[in-house]
């Protein structure tokens, strides 16, 4: 099967989930947009609005599951409906699984990111283009250090386009490692309900318990894997973390053996 790759991307990207996908978006743009309109006091720009229907729509807990619905528990999906044997007899293991780990990311990514660029173009449509009120951005490790605060150059000065395009890399990278974890545990078990729960409890643990953690609320909250805001430094330590959550399951519990269907 020389196009597995092609094959997993297809069955990723193509799929009746999108549609739930874009209404769960829908729903966080609706509720976001409503919250902003009773707030709003004085003309803001586009992106502004943006950011802030993102935040007031809880649209990490809605992009948490987003990113996870297209594709992420295809391996459970696979080995409960016993076609991945099917599938091992004409590929190499090693290479079904990228090709599920890169379906999986691109998906991801595809869910979260692509329904925040039409909120984007909605917000553009409606709201006038001020000059953008870029929030203060640092990229540095003694920022999160007991008793430091930001040192003078680490301060991020980007352009509204800068901005843009580090916002939607932040929302990419979001939905390729909630991804991750999902798939990292889906070499547990073949319950989709549980691979498609699990980000959703992560995000809202993180969510609600890390800005009140004495030692962990330099990390600001989930939030900010999906938002620049504060020290970006957060957000590289927790798409890390997911990584490593899912590097450790292919190596403790992915191997050939445990997968396979007899």
């Amino acid at each position: 099967m020389p196009n597995i790759y092609r094959e997993e991307l297809s069955r990723a990207l193509v799929n009746k989930r999108f549609l739930l996908v874009f209404l769960l978006a829908g729903i966080s743009f609706l509720y976001g947009f409503f919250q902003m309109k009773t707030i709003v006091v004085e003309p803001l720009d586009a992106i502004t609005i943006w950011q802030g229907i993102l935040q007031r729509g809880y649209y990490g807990f809605f992009a948490c599951v987003m990113a996870v619905l297209p594709f992420a528990d295809s391996l459970s999906v696979d080995k409960n409906e016993r076609v991945i044997n099917h599938f091992l007899l004409r590929v190499e293991y090693k290479k079904y699984i990228a090709a599920k780990f890169l379906s999986a990311i691109v998906s991801g990514a595809v869910a979260v990111l692509l329904p925040a660029i039409l909120m984007l173009l909605i917000c553009a449509l409606m709201y006038p283009a001020n000059p953008v009120q870029i929030p203060t951005l640092s990229f540095s490790v003694k920022e999160i250090l007991p008793g430091q605060v930001i040192s003078p150059g680490t301060a991020l000065k980007l352009t509204p386009l800068g901005y843009l395009a580090l916002c939607w890399l932040f929302l990419a990278f979001f939905g390729m490692a909630y991804a991750m974890l999902a798939m990292g545990l889906s070499f547990h078990t073949k319950n989709s309900l549980i691979v498609l729960g699990f980000p959703f409890l992560c995000y809202s643990f993180g969510y609600y318990f890390i800005p009140s953690s004495r030692h962990l609320h330099w990390l600001i909250s989930s939030e900010a894997a999906l938002i620049p805001q504060g020290n970006l430094i957060s957000a590289v330590v927790q798409w890390v973390g997911f990584g490593l959550f899912f590097c450790a399951n292919v190596l403790l519990f992915g191997n050939k053996e445990r997968q396979v269907i007899k």
